[in-house]
């Protein structure tokens, strides 16, 4: 279903990523290692048609994890985590029912950006 060169690089990302994480790289290190394998599912998920709705919905499950594994207030440990679980979705041979993807990861809340605005009101 997946191909295997993607299930290798996303081992091969994983391996790296735990190295990483054992050594103590910053986050963002570890973020980047994983890169290669996120945007090579992009690019699968892109290249594979409607029609094959199984493998969809398998590259899908996994790009949510990766997803993820980017949001900013990831800790290492749940970075690996996801990055374990977008590769174990990929060696799955039993594809995700399509009602049954995981949940989408929730949006930060940003503060808004309070800024000044010169004129209006001001005296003449």
């Amino acid at each position: 279903m997946v191909p295997s060169q993607l299930v290798e690089l996303g081992r091969q990302a994983l391996g790296a990523v735990e190295r990483s994480v054992a050594n103590g790289a910053p986050r963002l290190e570890c973020q980047l290692l994983a890169s290669d394998f996120y945007e090579s599912l992009q690019r699968e998920l892109q290249e594979t048609s409607e029609a094959d709705c199984a493998k969809r919905t398998t590259l899908i499950a996994a790009a949510h994890h990766c997803d993820r594994i980017a949001t900013q207030s990831i800790s290492a440990d749940a970075m690996v985590r996801e990055l374990r679980a977008a590769v174990a979705s990929l060696q799955s041979d039993t594809p995700i029912a399509p009602g049954h993807l995981p949940a989408a990861p929730r949006q930060l809340e940003l503060r808004p950006l309070l800024r000044v605005i010169e004129g209006g009101l001001a005296e003449a």
